[in-house]
């Protein structure tokens, strides 16, 4: 049974999916659909009346097996009728010829007759099922969806002893680096207590350096080693290569890219240099084999003594093999009343049972599952996600009775439930959320994942439907989708990893890698989504060295995660189904100029290709043959030029070029022809987009644009492009004069209301920005220019993030910008990118003074370049729930404030590229306080970076 309600929820959510793919095409395609329009209305009726019997299928108990055959029959017709138009469109587009046209037709129409035929048989074939209609639309849960994200409490629930015992093994003095582990099943809570020690103050006080690194099946050595340096710093004299301090700042603007250029053993050694005098701890989280081990262990040296590493893994073996001095350490198994505990954080956070029963009748049932559990947290904590969306008595009782269903086919107690569990939740998905959830499987292990990526995936693959009047609360598709993210993650499906500027929301997102590994699983068995890995038997036989690849016929959409240069090998392409609706790669060094030219990829929805080691590319025009394409981004890649045929790709929704050293060439009437464009995104480098060509691009056409970054004002101008941009949402905008600023903000006029991002870079004085302030909807605001000394109060209100840049910071701006009611990130910089703009200094004071009860909300507070700032001055509980604060390259600043002794939620200080002396003054160095460090011994991370010389 639960098979067969698995197999109608995804056949609701694939045929739901085509019919609306068919209204598309029949509205986008009229011309070239219009000999067979009455055809595909009928193919249209007949998968709506097919869906109406699903959606009752779940409640059949007998012939479960023909129920669920039946059921896979339909789901691949729709499939076929969705590719047999589509692939007509492609054809006929590409075809000049009428005869061809012609013939083009009559091979459409005769499969048309057969995809009759077959729903035909279909029907007759549900009547001996006798599946009987269920008139609920089924759109109520939709409706539902909760907005709300769970608080990020950890899952730890009383593991004192344990945590107690992994400190005293962390802050143990020994005279040479030591190796700790932590060893157990996947979902035990390995994790979860690592970061709990390493977050603790007392143990990050004890060592001079910190790193944390996942490693995981998939890891890459190289970066592996530059994360570790972006986490431990680096000194700029090791990679400045004499160059002048503004020229280092301007390439130490994006360092990871910086460190990629460098070899492994180079890295290495700078990993060396950094720690080979210092007291550190490196977590290397989620090591899978001995060999993983011994690549990385040789890049750590002795240290100081009391060095350490700590390590995760699921191998006794090894965890018992590294660390012979130290007894690996297992966190225990949650007890009953442990388990009870944290499931009841989980199912019955803001329940209000009201007449739905009373809690005593939950909590019996609640506690009969959850022994069900073995004692596992993920377990715990699924099932707790599950049942928080269950608020009636009956609801529990049905998980109940599907809780042990499942459970009682396990084979000895020893087999825990946590693989059962993740099951039962997957088949409570609402059947729109099913293809939602199956889409992250295409993600690398251990990454996160962006919210809006996510988002715009989904939309561009059909999962998401445009929201109609009366229905789907919100009046954009990304909206809806961030509802169907949000149940996921309310289910504990998926977990938070950070959150977005109001603290509210989700900015990225990560899997539990037991959730990832069902997820792969459920995506594979239902030729979902295919995942093709170097270590994966799909692709690497057994004992071979040499890449093979296996056939994925069946499957409409794979992601390829390739590390070591194994994605420049050509076959990986050929393989791939010609009816493919997703290509997804990581890590590759090629293009598939082959796959394009051949017309394997002409039905692809989503191409997203991510190079390795910033590759020059040539993007071919065959692009230009992937017309019903939505989604295309590239990533790591040097492309030079967009050919004049990407103007084909008349449904794109997303055109993502901005990471990457791109200087790209772009056919403006190419761009104006993408109509139903909604995010547009171009590198953010200045001289990015060549100065001879870059006005050549045009806008006006295109109103449905949500996402414009970066762009320079005169493409806006021209034909009053920017009137005609009415769902702007983000926007990013590089002018010459003041007067365009002027232009443009006057422009846009009342849909300055909608701005939620905006963007303004020029390369002189800001003209008055008075307009700005009544943009209520405005939460992030990045001015890169000179602000007028005449005006600073023009931040509106709702400004929850402020970026300055090469703007000249006196005390008249600072004390407006205090009393920011909402501000909680602010960044001041004024670096190395100086000499483009023709300035020389970051500040015209030489004391700055944040006032008492200053800043009442700020978070995050980012100070750069301020060269005239000699005296800082912090007032009391000015930021109080300041919680990060980096200083880097203020030269005649002194000293750290009196007053950051006083703000006590600070988390984390970040110093760099300061002199030896301020540095000095905060470090403990043998046992010896400096002068200052008293005003930041309560702060649990504190690094330094990039010293300069005194």
């Amino acid at each position: 049974m639960a098979l067969e309600f698995v197999a109608v929820q995804l056949g609701q959510a694939v045929i739901s999916q085509v019919v609306e793919k068919l209204g598309d095409l029949l509205a986008n395609e009229a011309k070239s659909l219009r000999s067979v329009r009455d055809d595909v209305e009928y193919l249209k009726s007949e998968l709506k009346f097919m869906n109406g019997f699903l959606k009752d299928a779940d409640r059949r108990q007998k012939q479960e097996g023909l129920v669920r055959d039946w059921i896979a029959e339909v789901r691949d017709v729709a499939c076929e009728i969705e590719d047999a138009i589509e692939i007509y469109v492609s054809e006929v587009d590409s075809a000049f010829i009428k005869v061809i046209r012609r013939r083009k037709l009559q091979a459409l129409r005769a499969r048309i007759s057969s995809i009759k035929n077959k729903l035909q048989s279909l029907r007759e074939r549900r009547l001996t099922y006798q599946i009987q209609l269920n008139a609920e639309e089924g759109t109520s849960s939709m409706r539902n969806l909760r907005k709300s994200y769970p608080e990020e409490e950890e899952d730890v629930v009383s593991m004192k002893d344990v945590v107690m015992t992994l400190k005293a093994q962390l802050l143990k003095e020994e005279d040479q680096l030591r190796v700790v582990s932590i060893v157990g099943m996947g979902g035990l809570g390995k994790t979860t207590l690592a970061k709990k020690v390493y977050s603790d103050i007392g143990v990050k006080r004890h060592f001079d350096m910190y790193a944390w690194v996942c490693i995981s099946q998939q890891y890459v050595v190289k970066e592996v080693l530059i994360e570790i340096l972006l986490q431990v710093g680096f000194e700029r004299k090791n990679l400045g290569g004499g160059k002048s301090k503004k020229e280092f700042l301007t390439e130490k603007s994006n360092e990871r890219e910086l460190l990629k250029r460098f070899e492994e053993q180079e890295l290495i050694g700078l990993i060396e240099d950094e720690l080979k005098e210092k007291k550190y701890l490196v977590v290397l989280d989620d090591i899978w084999n001995i060999e993983a081990w011994h690549r990385i262990k040789k890049v750590f040296p002795e240290g100081r003594g009391g060095s350490k590493l700590l390590f995760t893994t699921r191998n006794t073996e090894l965890a018992a093999s590294v660390g012979p001095f130290v007894p690996p350490i297992e966190p225990p198994l949650l007890t009953e009343e442990e388990s009870w505990e944290l499931l009841q954080r989980k199912a019955f956070s803001g329940q209000v049972f009201g007449n739905n029963g009373s809690r005593s009748e939950f909590e019996k049932l609640g506690k009969e599952m959850v022994r069900k559990c073995g004692g596992l947290p993920l377990a715990v904590v699924v099932l707790g996600g599950l049942l928080s969306t269950k608020t009636a008595l009956g609801e529990w009782k049905k998980v109940h009775k599907d809780v042990s269903f499942q459970l009682n086919k396990l084979k000895s107690p020893q087999q825990y439930a946590v693989e059962e569990i993740l099951d039962l939740s997957y088949q409570e998905l609402p059947f729109f959320l099913k293809p939602c959830f199956l889409y992250l499987s295409c993600f690398p292990e251990d990454s996160e994942i962006s919210k809006k990526r996510l988002i715009r995936l989904w939309i561009a693959e059909g999962f998401v439907p445009r929201p109609t009047r009366g229905g789907i609360e919100g009046t954009l598709m990304e909206e809806v989708a961030e509802h169907y993210l949000g149940e996921l993650i309310n289910r504990s499906m998926v977990q938070v990893a950070r959150r977005d500027l109001t603290g509210d929301g989700v900015k990225t997102c990560r899997f539990h890698d037991l959730m990832r590994d069902f997820c792969i699983s459920k995506a594979r068995n239902e030729n979902f989504f295919e995942i093709m890995a170097p270590h994966k038997t799909s692709i690497v036989a057994a004992g071979s060295s040499s890449v093979q690849y296996s056939s994925t016929t069946h499957s409409r959409r794979i992601a390829f995660h390739f590390d070591d240069g194994l994605g420049s090998h050509a076959p990986w392409m050929e393989k791939v189904n010609t009816n493919l609706r997703s290509l997804i790669c990581f890590g590759i060094n090629i293009f598939p100029t082959l796959s394009l030219k051949n017309g394997n990829l002409k039905l692809l929805r989503v191409l997203e290709l991510v190079f390795d080691r910033f590759r020059r590319v040539k993007v071919p025009k065959e692009i230009g043959n992937l017309i019903h394409l939505r989604y295309l981004k590239f990533r790591g890649a040097h492309i030079s030029k967009l050919p004049n045929s990407v103007g084909n790709l008349r449904y794109l929704h997303t055109l993502d070029l901005r990471d990457g050293y791109n200087f790209i060439r772009i056919s403006g009437n190419s761009i104006s022809k993408l109509v139903h464009l909604r995010h547009l995104l171009l590198p953010d480098w200045y001289y990015s987009i060549f100065w001879e060509n870059r006005s050549s691009l045009r806008f006006e056409k295109l109103s449905n644009l949500e996402t414009l970054k970066t762009v320079h004002a005169e493409n806006l101008i021209r034909c009053d492009a920017v009137v005609k941009l009415t769902n702007l949402r983000d926007l990013g905008v590089r002018f010459k004069s003041a007067e365009e600023v002027s232009l443009i903000l006057h422009s846009l006029g009342s849909k300055l209301a909608h701005l939620r991002s905006l963007r303004l870079i020029l390369s002189v004085e800001f003209p008055s920005l008075d307009i700005l302030f009544d943009c209520a909807a405005l939460y992030k605001l990045h001015l890169g220019g000179r602000l007028s000394q005449q005006h600073s109060s023009f931040l509106p209100k709702s400004l929850v993030k402020l970026e300055l840049q090469h703007s000249l910071l006196n005390q008249d701006i600072v004390v407006v910008l205090e009393k920011m009611e909402n501000l909680r990130i602010l960044q001041y910089a004024y670096d190395g990118y100086n000499y483009h703009w023709g300035l020389s200094r970051g500040a015209i004071m030489s004391k700055m003074v944040f006032s008492a009860h200053g800043f009442p909300k700020l978070e995050i507070l980012r100070l750069v370049g301020l060269g005239d700032l000699e005296e800082w001055e912090v007032g009391e509980d000015a930021m109080a729930n300041l919680m990060r604060l980096d200083i880097s390259y203020i030269p005649k600043l002194k000293m750290i404030p009196d007053g950051m002794k006083y703000v006590t939620n600070l988390q984390e200080l970040n110093i760099s590229q300061m002199s030896r002396k301020f540095e000095g003054r905060l470090r403990v160095i043998d046992g010896v306080e400096g002068e200052d460090f008293h005003k930041v011994q309560h702060i649990p991370s504190i690094c330094f970076s990039l010293t300069d010389d005194d």
